[in-house]
């Protein structure tokens, strides 16, 4: 270890003395000039034992240098060695080398017994040893052997097939990648080709769909259970056509159907009977629920051309962007077109069904999985909504809309009365279905009070629930009032005049086209406003307004009876220097 300068100044000077004669270095000159003669000396000593170091490490020999072995002291002589040969005790390694290198005596030998060689060994002879050629040869047949093998054994798993291998192969490229994938923009299990090689592979043209259909019902597993609970519901036209059928053809009445009316849900024991009947007719027996359908399967389906049954209304619809949405979704995202919905469109009803389908596939991730029909409306909350942001479904026509009075009459009473707001309702706006979801909503408050029975008319203007003095315009409007009488404005616009008594202010006035079906008298109401700010109520306006401002009017359709939807116009005043 070399000390610092500061450490060998802290001794005294006989003691720096005494070092430097330890040293054998010079004790003449002051205590500092001894410090650094001493620690001078110790850094030439680590440098010179460094070099050796690094010498000993780092050195090659040159030619003819040859290389220092190491050799375990022995004190047998050469005749002990001819002996042990003799007596069949294995050479050494070392012995071997010394064999194979020629070198039947020590080139060198220092007083520490090491031996030095003139070369080293070849790398046949490092891989082989003395008989590396036959070693060598044995470890390179051994390796072609096992690849040979393994090659073998590969190809017969993957592409070894009894037949024609090409043939096989090239099939199962079209049946299960291409024309036979539904996941492929070439899928087609019509197409000669696939159906050929499906027959070939033994297998069926249309297996990717079949073993879609079977995932799904996996998916769906009790949202259409037996019983009274398919999802099915019988349509007027279905029961009219049933009952022809039957009188017709079958000898029965709906009696054996339990005389249903349309709505009421369509059973697995009424498709019982119907395949019963049908069964005594050729390919008839056989028929799903779907196949009675509008369109569907059924070999009697030129008979009931508008089916027999349809779905049972949830009271949501698919929407175009809907399908569009989800369409995507199942390309990029979920593996699957839209044929695990029965590739509807916009308005058939969205079933109890796709929905289990829908969170089949949303389960994969995280939060997904349990999705109601109202979380896929437009703002609902699936944890999907970013990617859907105009939703999946809407809402079924019920005949019914929310009104413009009924959606502030609602909010009051809730806060007062019901101590709810309307987020209760999904926050309506004027216009949206009142949905059967609201009416049980709206009964369920009432019923503690006499109320809990109202009907969708019950909630007209003029209804009869027993909370009809307390919105006597009514809570809904029906579609065709809606429609109808719903007074409109069109053509709003501002326009002015001076004033004729000196003062410089200008009168604004509004004109507009009023129509209302019933022809009802115009009782609109109007708000001013001026740049942003409300200024009155009255069908003018008059003020001194400076350059640049800003007026605006909004004028909200009234007949008496209805609201209509409110209309805006504005105007910019200018100076006729602006002009």
């Amino acid at each position: 270890m070399i000390p610092s300068e500061g450490e060998l100044m802290k001794l005294k000077k006989d003691e720096l003395v005494e070092m430097a004669k330890g040293l054998d270095l010079a004790v003449s000159g002051t205590k500092q000039e001894l410090a650094q003669r001493v620690i001078q000396h110790k850094i030439a000593i680590y440098d010179k034992e460094t070099d050796r170091l690094e010498d000993v490490l780092y050195h090659t020999p040159e030619e003819g240098e040859g290389m220092m072995v190491k050799e375990q002291p022995s004190e047998s002589t050469d005749s002990d060695e001819d002996v042990s040969a003799e007596d069949g005790e294995k050479p050494s390694m070392l012995d071997n080398l010394k064999n194979f290198l020629g070198k039947e005596k020590e080139a060198t030998a220092s007083s520490e017994n090491h031996v030095v060689f003139d070369e080293l060994p070849s790398r046949t002879f490092v891989a082989g040893g003395t008989n590396a050629k036959v070693f060598l040869a044995a470890v390179a047949t051994t390796f072609i052997l096992m690849f040979g093998y393994g090659f073998g054994d590969y190809y017969g798993d993957y592409f070894s097939f009894e037949g024609d291998d090409k043939k096989t192969v090239d099939c199962i490229h079209i049946t299960y990648y291409t024309l036979g994938n539904g996941n492929d923009s070439e899928y087609d299990p019509t197409a000669e080709a696939n159906i050929e090689c499906a027959e070939f592979l033994g297998v069926s043209p249309n297996y990717w769909q079949e073993e879609m259909d079977e995932w799904i019902a996996s998916l769906v597993g009790n949202a259409a259970s037996s019983g009274n609970h398919t999802g099915f519901v019988w349509t007027q036209a279905g029961i009219d056509t049933m009952a022809y059928l039957g009188e017709t053809t079958f000898n029965v009445n709906m009696s054996v159907y339990g005389d249903p009316v349309a709505g009421d849900e369509f059973t697995e024991q009424h498709l019982n009977v119907w395949n019963g009947f049908a069964a005594g007719f050729p390919g008839g027996g056989n028929d799903t629920i779907e196949s009675l359908l509008p369109g569907g399967n059924s070999p009697f389906a030129i008979y009931m051309p508008a089916g027999i049954v349809a779905y049972k209304p949830t009271g949501y619809l698919w929407t175009q962007s809907g399908i569009d949405t989800m369409a995507y979704l199942g390309t990029t995202t979920f593996n699957a077109n839209m044929s695990v919905y029965g590739d509807p469109v916009a308005g058939d009803v969205f079933t109890q069904e796709h929905l289990a389908v829908w969170n089949g596939f949303g389960a994969m991730f995280p939060g997904g999985g349990n999705d109601s029909f109202a979380d896929l409306l437009p703002g609902g909350g699936s944890p999907f909504a970013i990617y859907m942001p105009n939703g999946i479904v809407e809402d079924a026509p019920t005949g019914y809309l929310w009104s413009h009075p009924g959606v502030p009459t609602m909010a009051y009473l809730g806060s007062s009365t019901f101590g709810a707001n309307m987020s209760v309702f999904g926050d309506p706006a004027p216009g949206d279905v009142f949905t059967a979801e609201h009416l049980a909503v709206w009964n369920g408050f009432t019923a503690t009070m006499g109320g809990g029975n109202d009907t969708y008319a019950s909630l007209l203007p003029g209804g009869d629930s027993p909370f009809a003095i307390y919105m006597p315009s009514g809570i809904v409007i029906t579609e065709v009032e809606w429609t109808n009488q719903t007074p409109i404005i069109q053509n709003l616009t501002i326009n002015s005049s001076q004033s004729g008594d000196g003062s410089g202010n200008t009168t604004y006035e509004v004109a507009y086209l009023f129509i209302d079906a019933q022809s009802d008298n115009d009782t609109s109401s109007f708000a001013w406003f001026v740049n942003g700010t409300y200024v009155g109520n009255s069908s003018t306006y008059t003020a001194e307004l400076s350059n640049g401002s800003v007026i605006s009017v909004r004028l909200t359709p009234f007949d008496g009876l209805y609201t209509g939807e409110v209309v805006e116009a504005e105007l910019q005043i200018l100076t006729e220097d602006d002009v």
